[in-house]
């Protein structure tokens, strides 16, 4: 038995060079992989918390309450360009927009995401509604009161979104878990993607696919023509006043 044992012994300490150097490697292939995952994960924290910080800079900059009122607008028409007044602070289809909403599609969480545009969509409501003021402003006194009415609902509501992100924000970015309240939304009939009303109630919002704001661009193009029509600063009538079948 003492001479097996003794020829066996090569071959054991052998196998177990092997094993020992088989199991160094398997560690050290799982610890760089987890210190590549924790690189990965540090980085794209770093990516998320720079996009979290362009989000409120452009809450900041197309804040409504920041901008001109109707009247204001009308106001000012006179000592516009010729290309009249842009009605939003920022160019929305400049290709430094498209890479900041590029960044939030692949950065934000999804109740960031979802917050941020229908934040942006509350903002298409206000454009649409200041809009509709200044084509009936000094004409239709129902129907301007109607659109001022429905604009100050517009105010609150840009407003109740942006507490409701700047809180999501500050809670991810304090690892604290938290959901988007549910959400009740009203849209101007016939006008695809605004929101004048946002209200949050209990329980989770459970859809959280962002709601495009898809005339936004395309709002901020017509306003400039709007304008246009007010610089001769006299009244003016639906028939000529007239921006789209559905700016009633």
């Amino acid at each position: 038995m003492a001479t097996f044992f003794s020829e066996a012994l090569p071959y054991i300490s052998q196998a177990a060079t092997l094993a020992i150097a088989a199991s160094a490697v398997a560690f050290s292939h799982r610890a760089s992989k987890e210190v590549g995952h924790r690189e990965l994960s540090t980085r794209m924290w770093e990516k998320r918390t720079d996009t979290y910080t362009e989000i409120l800079r452009a809450t900041q900059d197309l804040d409504p309450t920041r901008r001109p009122t109707p009247e204001s607008f009308i106001e000012q028409s006179t000592e516009a360009p010729p290309k009249g007044m842009e009605l939003l602070a920022r160019d929305l289809e400049s290709e430094e927009w498209k890479d900041f909403t590029a960044r939030v599609d692949s950065f934000a969480s999804d109740e960031v995401r979802y917050l941020f545009y229908l934040w942006l969509a509350s903002v298409s409501g206000w454009c649409w509604l200041t809009m509709k003021c200044i084509i009936h402003h000094g004409g239709d006194l129902s129907k301007y009161s109607e659109a001022n009415n429905e604009l100050q609902r517009s105010y609150k509501a840009t407003h109740t979104v942006l507490l409701e992100l700047t809180e999501q924000i500050r809670a991810e970015l304090s690892f604290k878990q938290r959901f988007v309240r549910r959400a009740e939304i009203t849209g101007p009939d016939q006008y695809f993607g605004a929101v004048i009303d946002v209200k949050f109630a209990r329980g989770k919002q459970v859809d959280l696919e962002p709601l495009h704001a898809a005339r936004l661009t395309s709002i901020a193009r017509r306003s400039a023509d709007v304008q246009a029509r007010v610089v001769d600063g006299r009244p003016r009538t639906d028939a000529e006043s007239s921006l789209s079948p559905d700016a009633e």
